[in-house]
């Protein structure tokens, strides 16, 4: 079982707005818990991870539990960042201030052996100079969540993508969803190769045809960076037509 504390807490912290510290109005303290990306039976958390606020020179790193703290974090829209050597970065959006005060988020950080195990699988290079964007298509009860066939585009080119069928990487564009123990669900779609060059890109979703709508959960419009050796993740909420 791989854990994959993006999706099972740190998703619905993040899209729900749902964690923060507080802040003078203008700014806010963010807390947090970085956890590997990869197959394990338990929450592997990562110590020594740089944290910071892209665009700005907000910065913490993960103690010996993998912690972080960061102060005077600008209230609005704003993504977070994941950086140490062997492994890919993370960046994540959220909304600051997080409306409950008092819990941590979680990010993650990719070992350079996960990346390996997608190129074996897939039998392709995905190369350290450029970066990586997966959309993240969720939902859950009462409305149901995401459904097999749902697929996306990136407003940069990008030599492949791949969807997961439960863990493992496969060799398709459309996405096959999966249901968690508490009726919700969600489904990736993954591009590689997007040259940091674009600087930011665009995303966009489609429902599975005839059964679903999805939309990407951020503000419209919403320009995500591109970074060396980072994987951005975009949020795409789904429900049933």
């Amino acid at each position: 079982m791989r854990i994959r504390t993006r999706l099972l807490g740190i998703l619905w912290c993040s899209v729900a707005a749902a964690a923060c510290g507080g802040g003078d109005g203008n700014a806010s303290t963010v807390t947090g818990v970085v956890y590997s990306w990869e197959e394990s039976d338990v929450a592997i958390t990562v110590a020594g991870v740089s944290v910071g606020v892209f665009g700005t020179q907000i910065s913490d790193t993960s103690d010996a539990d993998g912690r972080f703290v960061l102060e005077n974090v600008p209230n609005g829209d704003v993504f977070l960042t994941t950086a140490r050597n062997g492994y890919w970065g993370v960046v994540d959006y959220y909304t600051v201030p997080l409306q409950t005060s008092g819990r941590e988020i979680g990010l993650s950080i990719v070992p350079d052996g996960e990346i390996v195990r997608w190129e074996g699988v897939l039998q392709r290079s995905i190369p350290a100079t450029e970066g990586a964007v997966d959309i993240i298509y969720f939902g859950g009860p009462p409305d149901g969540g995401p459904q097999d066939g749902e697929t996306g585009a990136i407003s940069a080119s990008s030599d492949d993508e791949f969807t997961f069928d439960v863990w493992t990487p496969m060799d398709q564009t459309s996405v096959i969803a999966e249901t968690l123990p508490d009726g919700s669900g969600f489904g990736e779609l993954v591009f590689t190769s997007v040259d940091p060059a674009n600087e930011t890109i665009t995303a966009t979703v489609t429902g599975a045809p005839g059964a679903t709508q999805c939309v990407v959960d951020e503000t419209p419009g919403t320009q995500y960076p591109i970074i060396e050796k980072s994987l951005t993740i975009v949020y795409a909420y789904c429900e049933p037509l």
